[in-house]
């Protein structure tokens, strides 16, 4: 997939990283001698090493995750790795398991290592702006992925539009119910993301954007499902008990699109996609079991990303930089609606399924 045309968002973080590679480590080793606490447990290079040391000349770069369950970061990964790789980079990864004091430990134990950029997708955008702020005060070029962070501290981002998401999923829904109806009404019930992640908010956000424009479809029921398979099956199950006439789910993401699934089979409701009884479910992010649904007819929508590629444009954007380009700001990364109809088209194929591309 070529990379796209991704101007930056006008207002949003506008510092820029002109510090030399020499000044930054020079910065990072001064805040480890003034007493940084570090906590060095959890924090591994891709190439397994034991630190982020190396030649004088080498970029560092950190990786400051938040989980390793979702598929979803296994291609986020595997394009960090990829691009590191490309563009002759040292990669140092950590992984937080959902925890935001972990991730404020990863994030000062990577700024004691030495490296020269850490890239951060926060568990609680809000919750890491200290540690986000705190590591480019101390030299460190700061960069979002996948989420955005409230903070000027941080150079640059790129992520998918996550209102914009959320907009193309509650349009799915409009779309179905009308042509169930002959026009927009019904039930429907939305399963948040993780509360307090800039991504689940603005997924929300969207959604609302459009259910609001249309008083006859009614939103029976929320619940946050922490884009995840088991939460999401519970919450629904619970829901299903007290509105088992609903219509359709919008879903924060594809992992807990598959527990909506499988919550409303396990109570009987579940009918294929174009069955008169169907109940619609969409999701984001199109892993590998989102996209066996669609085929399926067990999923109708998802709105696709392409972590790998994604991932390796952040490495690109960090070689542009320190190439002495100026690279700051929030950079959109484009998704695709994926449906049944278009699941095996040629727009398809060459967005890039890449759930059939992780290793």
């Amino acid at each position: 997939m070529p990379l796209p045309q991704t101007p930056t968002r006008e207002g949003e973080s506008t510092v820029n990283p002109r510090i030399t590679t020499a000044r930054r480590r020079v910065l990072g080793a001064f805040a480890l001698i003034t007493g940084l606490t570090v906590a060095a447990a959890g924090c591994a290079s891709a190439e397994q090493s034991g630190g982020a040391g190396g030649a004088d000349d080498e970029i560092v770069v950190g990786y400051s995750g938040y989980t390793l369950t979702n598929p979803y970061f296994a291609g986020l990964i595997q394009g960090l790795e990829e691009g590191a790789d490309e563009y002759g980079f040292r990669l140092v990864q950590t992984n937080s398991n959902g925890d935001n004091n972990t991730q404020t430990s990863d994030i000062q134990n990577l700024v004691s290592q030495g490296v020269d950029y850490i890239i951060v997708s926060p568990a609680d955008a809000s919750a890491i702006v200290p540690a986000v702020e705190a590591a480019a005060e101390s030299g460190v070029t700061m960069v979002g992925i996948s989420d955005t962070i409230d903070s000027s501290a941080v150079t640059f981002t790129v992520a998918m539009d996550h209102v914009t998401i959320g907009e193309q999923s509650a349009q799915g829904i409009v779309d179905f119910l009308t042509e169930k109806y002959g026009e927009p009404r019904g039930n429907v019930v939305e399963m948040q993301g993780i509360a307090g992640s800039a991504a689940g908010s603005d997924r929300t956000e969207g959604f609302d954007n459009i259910i609001s424009q249309y008083p006859d479809i009614e939103v029976v029921a929320r619940a946050d499902g922490g884009f995840d398979t088991d939460k999401t099956f519970q919450q629904m199950s619970t829901i299903l008990q007290a509105n088992p006439d609903i219509d359709a789910v919008m879903n924060a993401n594809d992992s807990e699109a598959q527990g909506s699934t499988k919550a409303i089979e396990a109570v009987g409701l579940f009918k294929p996609v174009g069955d008169a009884d169907h109940i619609f479910v969409t999701g984001n992010d199109a892993p590998a079991p989102a996209i066996a649904d669609i085929r399926a007819n067990r999923q109708d929508m998802t709105v696709a990303s392409n972590p790998i590629e994604l991932a390796k444009l952040v490495m690109k954007h960090i070689a542009d930089i320190e190439n002495g380009e100026d690279v700051t700001g929030f950079i959109e990364w484009p998704g695709l609606v994926i449906t049944p109809a278009n699941v095996d088209s040629d727009e398809v194929k060459e967005y890039g399924i890449w759930a059939d591309e992780v290793k």
